[in-house]
């Protein structure tokens, strides 16, 4: 062949069956993001496997093994093939050879995982053995009594002094009180008999101390009190209990809040700011009773809320624990609402992890959001009668206690 034959040749084109390249292997390509082939190694020795795109579903454990096994995966001895994700793709994008038109064809991507066979807790033995070495441990020993705060918290709840119902009037009352403060010495002596001895006390006043004349009609015509001799009731009372912490305690701290019957009022129409109120007022003449003998009382503090409130919050061992009436929600249900208005509002007890209060006359306690608990304390009046006869309900007379330490609360009793 002459040169320019050679040339010729050079510039005539190719026939098509030599310029085609060999067939391939189906393509799939273009996948979604996230579900590209591969092995991710996990702690533990346990592998995530995104398998490439098939054209059946998968089916069983055989199935899988196989699908995983096709990636050149080895599975170890004692492992196991789990499916963990499947996501079937109706339109996906791929052509079968090289050269040829895209099109769409339905796909399943899945996702497996190569774990042991067995859950890590039982390589120890089977569950029985589990079973019994856990029961059969060796208990740690008790841990010694430390320095750390704990506090005895007292609810003093809705006593309503004046108030006449089917459990009796004043003298009745009187006796409630001084048998539940009898209950109140012999808790404080058993706290300390178990190694829970509370170092310090807290008089919680949840309000309604007074029953008053102007919530209804019927108090003018059943009360057995006037309305001084209902303050001067709940003052002595008020006295006696404290009395009985400060004896036993190197520090006390008695609160307040305010209440609907507490209230000071013209007609059934609030008179005052919010702590315009005959607890608070009491709880105030006491304060200053006891700042005239520092030398028996000058480990008695105060708490009562600030003129535009009614509630108050207290740091008792390192917790916070709030103290309202009640009345500030229409049923004992919408609580736990009222409770979470007051974090937006910025309120006292809008930090605090328990939350004590009165009002509704029967003990109840809830858990709240992210280990807060609402505590309802039972009243200690001589009964609502004009409840009971809507209801057919009774409620259960009550000091309500319990304590608060570095680890939470403990021991709720109603005494």
């Amino acid at each position: 062949m002459t040169l320019n034959n050679e040339l010729q040749a050079l510039l005539e084109p190719v026939p098509q069956e030599q310029s085609q390249a060999p067939q391939t292997q189906r393509a799939y390509p273009a996948v979604p993001r996230g579900w590209e082939s591969g092995v991710r190694y996990e702690p533990g020795g346990t592998m995530v496997v995104t398998a490439p795109p098939a054209d059946k579903p998968p089916a069983g454990e055989a199935d899988w093994r196989e699908r995983v096994e096709e990636m050149g995966l080895a599975i170890p001895d004692g492992f196991r093939v789990r499916l963990v994700e499947a996501k079937h793709d109706p339109a996906a994008w791929h052509r079968d050879n090289q050269g040829d038109d895209a099109v769409t064809r339905a796909v399943w991507r899945c996702r497996y995982v190569i774990e042991p066979a067995a859950p890590a807790w039982l390589s120890a033995g089977d569950v029985d053995a589990l079973v019994r070495d856990a029961m059969r441990r060796r208990r740690k020993p008790r841990a010694s009594v430390g320095t750390a705060e704990r506090a005895l918290v007292v609810v003093y709840a809705d006593a309503q002094a004046g108030k006449v119902g089917r459990d009796g009037g004043i003298p009745e009352l009187l006796a409630r009180v001084a048998d539940r403060f009898d209950k109140l010495d012999d808790h404080i002596r058993d706290l300390k008999a178990v190694g829970r001895g509370p170092s310090v006390a807290y008089w919680a006043d949840s309000g309604d101390c007074v029953e008053g004349f102007e919530n209804t009609t019927q108090q003018a015509f059943t009360n057995d009190l006037t309305l001084t001799e209902m303050v001067r009731v709940h003052r002595r009372i008020t006295f006696e209990g404290l009395d009985r912490l400060a004896g036993k305690f190197g520090r006390v701290v008695a609160a307040t809040c305010g209440s609907n019957h507490g209230r000071v009022r013209r007609g059934k129409d609030a008179v005052g700011p919010p702590v315009d109120d005959w607890g608070i007022e009491v709880m105030s003449q006491i304060a200053d009773a006891y700042a005239r003998n520092q030398d028996a009382y000058g480990h008695v503090s105060f708490a009562m809320p600030e003129r535009w409130r009614d509630t108050v919050s207290l740091n008792i061992a390192g917790h916070i624990v709030g103290l309202a009436h009640g009345h500030q929600y229409p049923r004992p249900e919408k609580a736990g609402d009222w409770w979470r208005g007051q974090t937006f509002g910025r309120q006292p007890v809008a930090d605090a992890d328990i939350l004590s209060t009165g009002h509704y006359h029967h003990f109840r306690a809830q858990q709240m959001g992210n280990g807060r608990l609402w505590i309802q304390a039972p009243t200690l009046d001589n009964g609502s009668d004009w409840y009971t006869v809507r209801s057919g309900e009774v409620s259960t007379s009550g000091l309500l206690v319990f304590s608060v330490g570095p680890d939470g609360w403990d021991d709720l009793r109603i005494l």
